[in-house]
């Protein structure tokens, strides 16, 4: 006997359509065998993503009471967020990986490390991949949004890594203060910025507390910086700003995206943290597809998007670096 649809009841694009199934059938508005059919239609969409895994380094897409997470085929699990568009696991489902060389990249800067500070750390994937590879580091992940701060804390849990990763809810700037953060609707959390930059996407704004580098290293009592990385969408100038002191105590090896188009809603240009870096003696290199190449000036030309800073006399030549990645 086919009954009376819960479609009627539950508007199309419902959150939770299984359960509005399964409530008809209880109330003895669905039969059995349609039940059945609606589940195992939901369930080979689901299957769909095996062939999307395959190759990739996700070993497990996880269906969990909480909601979705990947495991990694090295044993890290994140949780999965299905309208981040760009968080690193929906890339990878997506189009098959994720920023692979600039992951290798930053773990071999990591290699002995003692100390690293992951800047717009969102959900983690560097600051739990660095843990793994270097148990003996402390690992700071700076996240003001405090959404994705939970997240992020969620998957420092479930990775056992809360020892290891110390998570900051403070973001860092040139000033200490509450500022509104842009979490812009579909690109979500990875594209979150002082400014709002997809305005087409409509954003959340929510407010967020910032120190400085060197405030919060001087409170913390630091006493070692090996590496930084820094993708605060646009405000990374702002950083750097706020840390002179630190930088220059400690040299740390660089990686820092900059936009042009970013920058410039900031009132800058990349060329302004070349001319700081290089200040302190840095060479700056743009990080492309498996190679690191020096880099003076950004211009309308340059492609690359993230860039490497070495200071000549502290960190391995750029050959060195590359060998096995």
């Amino acid at each position: 006997m086919i009954m009376e649809s819960p479609e009627a009841t539950a508007a199309p694009d419902a959150p939770d359509p299984p359960m509005a199934w399964r409530r008809a059938f209880e109330c003895g508005r669905l039969d059995r065998l349609d039940l059945w059919k609606r589940f195992a239609d939901r369930h080979q969409l689901i299957a769909q993503h095996a062939a999307a895994l395959a190759g990739t380094e996700i070993a497990a897409f996880v269906l969990e009471p909480s909601g979705l997470s990947v495991t990694l085929a090295n044993g890290l699990s994140f949780t999965l967020d299905p309208t981040a568009l760009r968080e690193a696991p929906n890339v990878i489902i997506a189009q098959g990986g994720y920023e692979t060389f600039e992951k290798a990249l930053i773990l071999r800067l990591a290699r002995g490390a003692r100390t690293v500070f992951d800047i717009g750390a969102n959900i983690g994937w560097h600051s739990l991949h660095i843990a793994q590879q270097e148990p003996k580091a402390r690992v700071y992940a700076f996240e003001p949004v405090p959404t994705t701060h939970a997240r992020l804390r969620s998957n420092l849990a479930r990775n056992d890594a809360g020892a290891r990763v110390t998570a900051i809810a403070d973001g860092l700037s040139d000033r200490e203060g509450v500022f509104d953060m842009f979490v812009p609707a579909t690109s979500g959390s990875p594209a979150a910025s002082l400014n709002e930059l997809h305005p087409a996407e409509g954003s959340h704004r929510t407010p967020c507390r910032f120190t400085t580098l060197d405030d919060f290293v001087r409170a913390q009592g630091v006493e070692t910086l090996d590496l930084l990385k820094c993708d605060v969408e646009g405000a990374e100038l702002r950083v750097l700003a706020g840390g002179k002191t630190t930088l220059a105590r400690f040299r740390p090896a660089l990686i820092i995206e900059l936009l042009r188009k970013w920058a410039a809603a900031f009132g800058y240009h990349p060329n302004d943290v070349i001319d700081l870096l290089g200040g302190l003696g840095y060479v700056c290199y743009g990080v492309g597809d498996h190679a690191l190449t020096p880099i003076s000036r950004v211009t309308e030309d340059t492609r690359e998007t993230n860039y490497l800073f070495l200071l000549p006399e502290r960190h391995p030549p750029v050959d060195v670096l590359l060998a096995g990645l």
